[in-house]
């Protein structure tokens, strides 16, 4: 009982807190832009695709470690704490699907690990599927070395044992307090791995789609402004949910691949509330699957 109100607590502050900073960096104010249907409808599938494949992906990486669950559990602990991100900290929607699986009698801190795992190797292979075609697109500039840099940290942090363990000494000695970032087999995450780009790479057709609805005359190197900037977005750890980051970057992105300023900046704007469409998907698709598995 108390897991269960504490998740309805964290779906109630997400939603709460998603309204407030959309309203607050104008998301709302809408900018007049011609569209084409197809490519917008299209891109719109694949988006909410990769999204049920994520919630696949929590669920497959659950199973790796001996926790088997259901997919629908899997659709309802990923989809209701989806807003979770919106709530300042970022920890919350790590917690919250981990919380909701802890019910089943799992302990809470192997369920939070395994879902902070999955959202560290999820961060990883967004920055390296976006990284290698920003340089090759754009050349060695002060930006994408520091992307560079991050793809390399991310690499040694999460995969080098010796890394990993020197980099946790040096922040227990730093701030005086317990770090506990996951260490990852690289071999023995493979699966994990390929499912995590599996969702990226439904993503980064359904961005170069949503562009074109837009700008016909934009390239296939634009899709990956969007791994880029929901990366950074997320590390960005003052900004909830990336807000403002997100689309800073993806707009500077867009005009370095010949968007005009104007129509990138709109695009950012729109492909926000793009991709909440996607997080209200499986949102409504883990109610619905609450739902029915409470009326039976």
């Amino acid at each position: 009982m108390r897991f269960r109100n504490a998740f309805n607590i964290l779906i109630y502050l997400s939603l709460a807190f998603l309204f407030i900073y959309l309203y607050r960096f104008d998301f709302f104010g809408f900018k007049k832009l011609e569209w084409k249907v197809f490519p917008l409808l299209a891109s719109i599938l694949l988006l909410w695709s990769g999204y049920l494949v994520s919630a696949l992906s929590w669920q497959n990486i659950l199973k790796r470690h001996n926790i088997a669950i259901g997919a629908r559990d899997a659709i309802i602990s990923h989809g209701l704490s989806v807003f979770a991100k919106y709530i300042p900290g970022k920890i919350w929607v790590i917690l919250g699907r981990a919380g909701y699986i802890s019910r089943f009698g799992f302990p809470m801190k192997t369920t939070s690990f395994l879902s902070m795992k999955e959202q560290l190797i999820y961060v990883w292979a967004g920055l390296l599927i976006s990284a290698v075609p920003m340089v090759y697109f754009y050349g060695i500039t002060l930006f994408s070395a520091f992307v560079l840099s991050l793809v390399l940290f991310f690499t040694f942090l999460l995969y080098s044992g010796g890394f990993h363990t020197f980099f946790i000494k040096v922040a227990i000695r730093i701030t005086k307090k317990e770090w506990d970032i996951p260490f990852i087999r690289f071999y023995d995450s493979l699966n994990i791995i390929w499912f995590i780009l599996g969702y990226w790479a439904l993503w980064l057709v359904a961005f170069f789609l949503f562009v074109t609805a837009f700008y016909s005359g934009a390239g296939p190197e634009v899709a990956f402004a969007f791994p880029l900037s929901v990366t950074l977005g997320l590390l960005a750890i003052i900004f909830p949910g990336g807000l403002g980051v997100r689309e800073g970057i993806m707009t500077g992105y867009l005009v370095l691949g010949g968007l005009p300023l104007e129509i990138a900046t709109a695009i950012s704007i729109y492909a926000r509330l793009w991709f909440i469409s996607g997080e209200i998907f499986i949102f409504m698709t883990g109610f619905i699957c609450k739902w029915c598995k409470s009326s039976k």
